[in-house]
């Protein structure tokens, strides 16, 4: 009963952007197949094979199975020692904005904390994206707060944005002896979209200790066509200078001190090129800043959320925040 719980929790995590009513059939790496007679072909066969994103020639043997599931190791128990409570912590006309936080059961003294920012293209998504991630750190002793943001869909630009996160970091801070927070030891994660506003955020906020940024976006000046961010960004983030997208980019605010970073990448990712996380590993290097590259090969771009990765990527964050908060 537990395993099938377990595999739930994974499949939400795997489907949460899917529209409601489609049926995916995905593989082992987390990309979507369709059937086509004999068996199955990658829904993104042509981009992947046009873009040069993996040789479809020398794949896995598994690359065209439909994936379900495999033999896990945490129980579902792993996940529920922890409250949560929510919270608006900000008001717009039509709209609140609120955050959820995820505190270990027990607690002997203020606790270190990772403030958890969604993807969603910076156009959808909510605060409960991560909660899987969250409720399992803050199950293990660190906890987790998980925010929402202005959006595009809603008419929001970037600068609105940041001032969100910078306004939902405030509120935390004014809370934190509430929730028995330990206000000096905390860091920033996020995949896709969340990945970089997780290190931007990371890269500009003092005391900041850590950032895991999973296939996450963060040069803003060197873009390629068919990847994020999209013509649809152009207005968001005010990409009609090279300064101004100097100014939206993570990479930008990489300095020496900067906090200690995780990065993952997958090169079955067919969202972000690949190029985005090389970039941001030589700032690093250049900065003198320490950091882990996690890059597996094939996986999608939530590859590290929802396939067979999740666990090990769950420890070693969980590993991580150990270490370094």
């Amino acid at each position: 009963m537990k395993l099938k719980k377990w595999l739930l929790l994974t499949a939400l995590v795997v489907l949460q952007t899917m529209p409601a009513g489609a049926q995916r059939v995905v593989n082992r790496y987390g990309l979507e197949l369709v059937r086509v007679k004999g068996g199955y072909k990658l829904m993104d066969e042509n981009k992947i094979v046009s873009h040069g994103i993996f040789d479809l020639e020398t794949v896995p043997g598994d690359m065209y199975t439909p994936y379900s599931g495999k033999r896990v190791f945490l129980k579902d128990d792993d996940f529920h020692h922890c409250t949560t409570q929510e919270y608006v912590f900000k008001t717009y006309p039509g709209y609140e904005l609120k955050l959820a936080v995820d505190l270990p059961e027990k607690q002997e003294g203020p606790v270190p904390y990772i403030i958890w920012i969604h993807g969603g293209g910076w156009h959808e998504g909510n605060f409960g994206a991560h909660s899987l991630h969250s409720r399992y750190l803050a199950s293990n002793g660190v906890a987790g707060v998980r925010i929402s943001y202005s959006l595009l869909s809603q008419g929001a630009v970037f600068q609105d944005t940041w001032q969100d996160i910078q306004d939902a970091i405030a509120f935390i801070r004014e809370h934190a002896a509430e929730w028995g927070l330990d206000a000096d030891r905390f860091g920033f994660a996020g995949h896709s979209a969340g990945g970089h506003l997780a290190a931007y955020a990371a890269m500009r906020t003092p005391g900041t200790k850590l950032l895991v940024a999973l296939n996450g976006i963060y040069d803003l000046v060197h873009t390629v066509p068919d990847f994020v961010p999209s013509s649809r960004h152009d207005v968001y983030f005010n990409l009609s200078s090279e300064e101004s997208r100097k100014e939206v980019s993570p990479v930008t605010y990489v300095h020496p001190g900067a906090p200690y970073t995780i990065l993952t990448y997958s090169t079955g990712d067919t969202l972000v090129d690949k190029q985005q996380v090389k970039t941001f590993v030589s700032a690093l290097r250049r900065a003198g800043v320490p950091f882990d590259l996690w890059q597996k090969d094939y996986y999608s771009h939530s590859g590290f959320l929802g396939t067979d990765l999740l666990e090990p990527t769950l420890m070693r964050i969980l590993l991580a925040c150990y270490q370094h908060l």
